[in-house]
């Protein structure tokens, strides 16, 4: 009985790891016909938002994987407005001022753990001047018209691939991908991405 079990797991398990994943349950194919794309390009968008558990705690799996990616394929997190639209302009101020990155765990735990909304400016220049960012550098990159338009732009693919949830995948502007689709696994959501790179 044991060897039976055994051969039936070692089959069972082929199986899984050499099935393809299937449109309309692990991903979706996006109507992209007004957006005119690189052929040529490789490229993962995460939309996600500060305010959100699952982003927060997707956070972790999906930094080890970004440092996986071969050179070239291009990834991008753009925050959604969702809720505050101060969050969005957080996570574009700190991304010019290269400082997104090492505050970007320090945000969701100050927000979804400390319970410190960061819902306005005077709240915000105070977070960031206590976590080390030079405060004149920060405001003036937060009035800044780069700022603005990165927002502007990132809402405009917001709708143009209709996001209504975060997180969510978007590859290669054709397909779109989430742990919810796949049923909650981090691991799964990042495997159908890696099979949608592969697929185009």
């Amino acid at each position: 009985i044991n060897f039976l079990f055994f051969i039936f797991f070692v089959c069972s398990t082929n199986v899984s790891y050499s099935m393809d994943f299937d449109e309309g349950i692990d991903y979706k194919v996006i109507d992209t016909k007004s957006k005119k794309t690189n052929e040529n390009s490789l490229e993962v968008i995460e939309f996600f938002g500060y305010f959100c558990p699952h982003c927060k705690s997707f956070a972790p799996t999906l930094n080890k994987w970004e440092k996986s990616l071969p050179k070239n394929v291009k990834f991008k997190k753009l925050h959604v407005p969702f809720r505050d639209i101060n969050h969005q302009r957080l996570f574009f101020t700190l991304k010019n001022i290269n400082a997104e990155d090492k505050l970007h765990s320090k945000i969701f735990n100050a927000i979804q753990v400390k319970g410190n909304p960061l819902s306005n400016f005077l709240e915000i220049i105070s977070w960031v001047e206590s976590h080390g960012v030079d405060e004149t550098e920060f405001e003036i990159a937060w009035n800044s018209n780069k700022v603005k338009l990165e927002m502007e732009n990132a809402t405009k693919l917001m709708k143009l691939y209709k996001i209504d949830g975060v997180p969510q995948l978007i590859v290669n502007g054709t397909f779109s991908t989430s742990p919810g689709m796949v049923g909650g696994s981090h691991k799964r959501a990042l495997r159908v991405v890696d099979y949608l790179l592969d697929k185009k």
